[in-house]
């Protein structure tokens, strides 16, 4: 039978008690057999779960094909006895007996129906687990961790500090400061203490990998050791972390797979069990909890390790839950806590940036965890705004007030009366596209059953599973739907949509055949029906296992194709996964208090000065790209936001270079910064970061709507013009152009004077040093000479010097400057051109060329550029 868990609050299933007086209830119509009577079928239900101490109640029941059930008699075959109270109507219930360690209770149902026949015995299976001492506990990172922590926890596990990576990264040398606090700490505070982790495939010591097997088991020796020397018998241990998904490199030091497949892992715990006899042993791993076959996979480790006595508790992290069922989440419990240990819900993190939405899934996860009764306790995976692995996960907010997650956690674990009232209701904030399309991408469906988000797809798409994405506003132009995916062999799948309900007719089915692989994307077209107004879309998966990995789901025009940001979440409705704070400090998070577009944008807050609000774009570039970049800023204070990049290629030295700086940026008003990176073609990128900085410590950055999209070429010009946009028609000023060393020129198009077309580029309000520039860095190659032609326009009052120069930075060489073109006296209130010539040496690895403005005298207040080229010869 399945095993089913219950928790003291309701257990439905009905259950008598061996040894205790047998009870026979009949109902008023009971009579004696008839010669032609069927027998009744009992049905005593599930086997179930519960814990010492715990109130039993459950329902029996019972079917006749030629009459009715007239009466239940229900017996204890096995077990310690108890006393049951029953029912006419087939319920009993017990209190589960006190225990030290898992016992068994079974039970037999029996039925009589109104003929006077007997059913055959049903059996049910009880397995009673000891009374837990449950705990909610925290990961901790920093010294902030622990200003608040008891004020909410009563366990800790340090998150970094007990990896073998991070105590000895440089061989023989040891480094327990961290750990050392946390032990403290928790020992001050009458806190359970886990040491996390003995064995990892992550964040372990990179001079192992130069090591024989025999080097790597004597420093594995030395590793447990001397962990055991310091902290003799923490309450648990992590002694393998991830064995499904991370083992570790040297797991052959340890014994490889061996004849069980897993001897690595079992010789871990046999180190561990030896260092550590009066420690509870755990194994930890993720995605344990989402589908039913990883929970079986990992039962058939816990049972490997148990069989040998060498395990005490079974840990499964909570990440990545916030799309699954609770109903789900709780079967599978039920099917690890068939193994008889105790359950530690090790890693917990809801990363909903809305804080209704946070706290209902919050409610219903915690539930289902703290009222289970194989559970032992739940840590969270830290609390602090800004100081999260995942960052909209936080409980307490950086200004110190509760979340309402937290608020209701407060309640529920004080045992309080109408918490639910601390839980706000949440409205699905939905999905919506422009006049042309809708992309939805699939991992960020809203609910569903049976599936597994990865990265930036869906799989586990078996039949009968479903993602469902609530009110997603369709268009009436829209024509077209089709879906991104990948597949290996085997036969054809399909998927269908389906609105509004997922009992709904198909609005429309889709085959989705093999693919080349399971990571070959493809993209598959069909008609849509136009429709308008707001729709759950339930995507479902039909016919076989492995429908295929989902990328994405579009609506839209047909051919309409979107802009590719290199940016995943630039529009922070999701949250901030891929931001981080930068070396600044401070904190990052999303928020509602203001937004650009949609309803929330990213909060930047408490950095120090210097670099914040980071993005890695490493990679997403190319070697010789050109991209655009655009971002929303809204600050606090009148200050100045300047956008960096940060460029790592190959055999080369680092080099940092200022996109676009802002001096002057009102308070409390969304101003827009532009930009260009430029990956230059002899660049083979390591890596490429973007960044804001130079705004005044304590100042507030609200960051929205950020883009870098498909690279720009001097070739789309037409004419091979490296200068983008050089006659300034466009909407705005190129990312190329900067104030050089000078944050306070503004450089604006301007239809005031134009040499030709209707705009130039006006520099103005310069102040001292002022060097108006553009980048070409990416765009040169060495070997070349360019020709280069500029118009200028000063606005006087007299005849004025101007001089067009270039800096040449060659890796390994020292930085050049030469004139291209000057004018020693240029007229006012005239145009002038100004030609020259750019030569890259052939042996020149370029870091930096720029072409820039100079020698132009105070008093002339405004400089017009138009018509700018710079072409190869």
């Amino acid at each position: 039978m399945k095993n089913t868990l219950f928790t003291t609050a309701v257990l439905a299933l009905a259950i008598a008690s061996a040894g205790c007086t047998e009870r026979k209830v009949k109902g008023p119509n009971a009579s004696p057999p008839t010669d032609n009577n069927t027998p009744p079928v009992a049905e005593a239900g599930a086997d179930l779960t519960a814990s010492a101490g715990s109130l039993v109640t459950l329902t029996g029941a019972g079917s006749d094909v030629d009459g009715s059930i007239a009466g239940y008699n229900w017996s204890q075959a096995s077990g310690p006895s108890v006393t049951l109270d029953t029912d006419a109507n087939g319920t009993a219930s017990f209190t589960a007996p006190a225990t030290d360690e898992t016992i068994t209770l079974t039970f037999e149902l029996r039925v009589n129906d109104d003929g006077g026949a007997t059913s055959p015995a049903d059996t049910v299976t009880v397995t009673v687990l000891p009374a837990l001492n449950k705990f909610f506990g925290t990961a901790i990172e920093d010294a902030g961790d622990y200003n608040q922590l008891t004020t909410y926890f009563s366990q800790i596990t340090p998150g970094n500090a007990g990896k073998w990576g991070s105590v000895e990264a440089e061989r023989d040398i040891m480094e327990w400061t961290a750990l050392d606090t946390a032990h403290t700490f928790a020992g001050d505070n009458d806190l359970r203490f886990k040491f996390h982790t003995l064995f990892w495939g992550q964040q372990q010591p990179g001079w192992l990998e130069g090591l024989s097997s025999e080097e790597q088991r004597a420093e594995i020796e030395e590793w447990i050791a001397a962990v055991a020397e310091r902290y003799p018998s923490p309450d648990m241990i992590d002694v393998v972390n991830e064995p499904l998904h991370a083992p570790p490199a040297y797991k052959e030091a340890l014994g490889g797979d061996g004849e069980t497949g897993w001897d690595w892992l079992i010789t871990a715990f046999e180190l561990a069990r030896a260092h550590f006899p009066d420690s509870r042993l755990i194994l930890n791993d993720y995605n344990i909890l989402n589908l039913e076959d990883a929970t079986e996979d990992y039962l058939a480790l816990v049972e490997l390790l148990h069989s040998r006595a060498l395990i005490d508790g079974v840990g499964v992290q909570a990440h990545f839950l916030e799309q699954s069922l609770g109903a789900d989440v709780e079967a599978n419990l039920d099917t690890l806590a068939s193994a008889g240990l105790p359950i530690y819900i090790s890693e917990l993190d809801i990363n909903f940036a809305d804080d209704a939405r946070h706290a209902n899934k919050l409610r219903e996860l915690f539930r289902v965890f703290w009222e289970h009764p194989a559970v032992a306790g739940v840590t969270h995976w830290g609390y602090r705004q800004g100081h999260m692995w995942r960052s909209e996960a936080w409980l307490l907010a950086s200004d110190g007030s509760e979340r309402a997650g937290l608020q209701w956690l407060n309640c529920y674990l004080g045992e309080a009366e109408n918490c639910d009232l601390l839980v706000p209701e949440y409205v699905p904030a939905g999905w919506s596209g422009t006049e042309n399309l809708l992309t939805l991408e699939a991992e960020l469906y809203d609910e569903g059953r049976g599936v597994l988000a990865t990265g930036n797809a869906v799989a586990h798409t078996d039949v009968g599973d479903w993602i469902l994405f609530e009110r997603v506003e369709f268009r009436e132009s829209w024509d077209s739907f089709s879906v991104n995916y990948a597949k290996g062999a085997g036969n054809t799948g399909s998927l269908s949509v389906r609105l509004d309900s997922l009992d709904s007719a198909n609005a429309l089915r889709v085959e989705l055949p093999p693919t080349n692989g399971w990571d070959d994307y493809l993209t598959v077209a069909a008609d849509w029906a136009p429709i308008a107004g707001s729709h759950d879309v339930y995507i479902r998966f039909n016919d076989v296992s492995g429908v295929g990995n989902i990328d994405w789901l579009r609506f839209g025009v047909a051919g309409a194709e979107p802009v590719a940001n290199l940016v995943s979440n630039g529009d922070f409705e999701q949250g901030a996964d891929g931001w981080s704070a930068g070396w600044a400090g401070g904190a990052l998070s999303t928020s509602a208090d203001k937004s650009q577009t949609g309803n929330r944008s990213l909060l930047a807050s408490g950095f120090g000065g210097g670099a914040y609000a980071l993005y890695d774009l490493t990679g997403g570039v190319e070697a010789g790209g050109s991209y655009p970049v655009s971002l929303w800023v809204n600050l606090s204070a009148a200050d100045r936001v300047t956008v960096t990049r940060k460029l790592a290629c190959a055999g080369q030295s680092d080099s940092y270079s200022w996109l676009t700086d802002n001096a002057d940026i009102p308070a409390d008003t969304w101003t827009e910064l532009t930009a260009t990176l430029e990956i230059p073609a002899a660049c083979e990128p390591t890596e490429v970061l973007v960044y804001l900085e130079n705004t005044t410590s304590g100042t507030d950055v609200y960051i929205d709507n950020v883009q870098v999209t498909a690279p720009v070429s001097g070739e789309e010009t037409g004419d091979g013009n490296l200068i983008n946009d050089g006659g300034f028609e466009g909407s705005a000023v190129a990312g190329n152009w900067s104030a050089w060393w000078s944050g306070g020129t503004v450089l604006a198009l301007s239809n005031e004077r134009a040499q030709a077309g209707s705009q130039s580029l006006k520099v103005s309000e310069r102040v001292e040093n002022s060097m108006p520039s553009y980048d070409l860095t990416a765009a040169v190659v060495p070997g070349t000479i360019y020709d280069v032609s500029v118009w200028v326009q000063h606005s006087g009052p007299d005849a004025a010097p101007v001089t067009l120069t270039h800096k040449l930075a060659c890796e390994g060489a020292d930085d050049t400057y030469v004139g291209i073109a000057s004018a020693e006296a240029m007229a006012a209130n005239s145009w002038t051109e100004l030609t020259g010539t750019i030569e890259v040496p052939g042996d020149c690895t370029v870091n930096e060329l720029r072409a820039y403005f100079e020698g132009i005298p105070a008093e002339v207040e405004a400089l017009y550029i138009d018509e700018f080229s710079v072409t190869p010869q």
